[in-house]
């Protein structure tokens, strides 16, 4: 696929940026320390709040716990975690690296701190982390969905699709890994199969529009322009044509691809830039408009 600018895209982590904090919460003493079975309990409140994507509100639950526990190192894990999920990953990775001599976090730690280096971009020390922590611990599905994702930008479809398996095995109902699968497929020219996959992957996280719109590339793909862009908020719609023009342009079909562009531009929005070097490939490619 050619390199230009569109917006399928792999899911890495247990969430994406959305609800970060304009700045990190201050910390607020407390005069009595917590017994064990309330740090746990706090422990486990912070966990499933980062979890539920919630990453600010997790972030002063751990802080707290590390006042309340300074020597505690699952508190200090889980800051790291949501310091990467809110895109702070050179902070992200200078805690987790602190944590690798652990015993009890080794593995945890060398999966937060490959998947730091990956979203910094050093993905050949990424994948020697996150193989070191699958060797660790084999059922770090997380660690197997990245690793899957390099595999895929070295172009090696079939260890890709090996790793997602282990990670999907490991975490079934993840629409992360589904939505990797999918992309990897369609990456792989399986329109078909990953519309298949996208669908799973949308039904167990219905607002998600990064799936969204991979679901909508991997339908242009086949051709289906219309149920492509069906249903699309005016806020994303330069994007989604945009899009749609591209995989048209891939197929072959210039006409389609000229109409795409030319109402992507009237839609404007920040992908006008994006959409006008299409037109350019696409003038290349097709001189003559039909």
């Amino acid at each position: 696929m050619r390199k230009l600018v569109i917006s399928f895209a792999l899911l890495l982590t247990l969430g994406g940026c959305a609800g970060a904090p304009s700045s990190l919460p201050t910390e607020v003493s407390r005069i009595a320390p917590l017994g064990a079975e309330d740090l746990k309990a706090n422990l486990a409140a912070a966990d499933a709040t980062r979890d539920e994507g919630r990453y600010g509100e997790a972030l002063e639950i751990y802080q707290q716990l590390l006042i309340d526990a300074p020597g505690a190192v699952r508190p200090q894990l889980g800051v790291g975690e949501c310091l990467l999920a809110v895109g702070k990953a050179a902070e992200a990775k200078r805690i987790f690296q602190g944590l690798e001599s652990n015993q009890e976090l080794h593995a945890e730690a060398l999966q937060g701190e490959g998947l730091a280096m990956m979203a910094l971009g050093q993905n050949d020390i990424a994948a020697a982390a996150l193989q070191r922590a699958t060797a660790a611990n084999p059922s770090l599905w997380r660690s197997l969905n990245a690793l899957g994702d390099l595999a895929d930008r070295r172009h090696a479809p079939a260890e890709a699709a090996d790793l997602y398996a282990k990670a999907a095995a490991i975490k079934p109902d993840s629409a992360i890994v589904i939505n990797n699968i999918g992309y990897s497929k369609l990456l792989s020219g399986d329109s078909e199969h990953a519309i298949e996959s996208f669908r799973r992957a949308l039904a167990l996280d219905p607002k998600s529009e990064t799936i969204e719109n991979n679901l909508r590339l991997a339908l242009a793909a086949t051709g289906n322009y219309a149920e492509a862009t069906r249903s699309v908020g005016r806020d994303r719609l330069s994007a989604v044509l945009n899009n749609v023009g591209f995989m048209a342009m891939q197929r072959g079909d210039h006409t389609a691809a000229e109409g795409y562009f030319a109402r992507a531009m009237e839609a404007s929005g920040s992908y006008a830039s994006v959409t006008a070097k299409n037109i350019e490939q696409l003038k290349s490619e097709h001189p003559v408009s039909q």
